[in-house]
């Protein structure tokens, strides 16, 4: 079922990308090569695999018996180290090469869509960037509502709805994020806002105020090459038919 999942993800990300087919043949060819790669360094691992087992099992014995760890076995357990290590960083370096030749081949636009892929069984509908990345459309729906309430409700509610507002927020957000008292006070002047709008005026602006909504709520993004979404999707070994 996982693999399943993955290949469905894969799909959506590949139809999002409208590839031409100079594009995808090359992405196949990379995907095979860096599936070969995979191949043999899972070789040149198990090669190691031996030497390391007998190296940590005597290390291991030499700390349970309470001795003193001898030179020519620090000697022994640190090449073993270096010499997985330089494998791992190698096959690293040449993922990393595959991937770089993958992002030349591909269009601004089509690195800006990549760069924002959220992995998903079925983008949202209406949606220009791939994967389920949320939109404000359900925002802009709730202020609709709030528009549409009579004055004694609103005010009666109001306090009530951004506190409902503030908690729904906290459910997406990482333990420790802190959101002030004040924030209630500036929702219901973003709900006031909307009220006091025409309804050409809120047509207009009713996506911003939807924005101002949530961006208090939005988490920086950490910078990420795009080439390492090339190397986990585009040279994922489930790409090739």
């Amino acid at each position: 079922m996982g693999e399943l999942h993955r290949e469905v993800v894969l799909l959506n990300l590949i139809n999002g990308l409208e590839l031409s087919a100079d594009q995808m043949r090359f992405i196949l060819e990379k995907a095979k090569e860096a599936e070969e790669l995979r191949e043999e360094f899972k070789g040149k691992a198990e090669e190691n695999v031996d030497e390391t087992a007998e190296v940590l099992g005597e290390l291991r014995a030499t700390l349970m018996r309470g001795e003193d760890i001898p030179p020519s076995l620090r000697e022994r357990v640190h090449q073993v180290q270096g010499a997985n290590n330089a494998l791992r960083e190698e096959f690293e370096e040449e993922m990393t090469r595959l991937a770089l030749e993958v992002k030349e081949a591909l269009g601004e636009h089509q690195l800006y869509a990549l760069e924002h892929f959220v992995p998903c069984l079925i983008p949202p509908e209406g949606e220009a960037r791939i994967g389920q990345a949320e939109g404000t459309s359900h925002l802009e729906r709730a202020l609709e509502r709030i528009r549409e309430m009579p004055s004694l409700v609103f005010e009666r509610r109001k306090k009530q709805m951004a506190q409902r507002a503030i908690e729904l927020a906290k459910g997406h957000l990482p333990r420790g994020f802190i959101i002030n008292e004040e924030e209630k006070e500036r929702l219901i002047s973003i709900f006031e806002e909307a009220r006091a709008m025409s309804d050409v005026e809120f047509e207009l602006e009713k996506a911003n105020l939807a924005q101002q909504l949530k961006s208090p709520y939005k988490l920086p993004e950490l910078p990420l090459d795009v080439s390492v979404k090339i190397e986990r999707f585009l040279l994922d070994p489930l790409i090739i038919p």
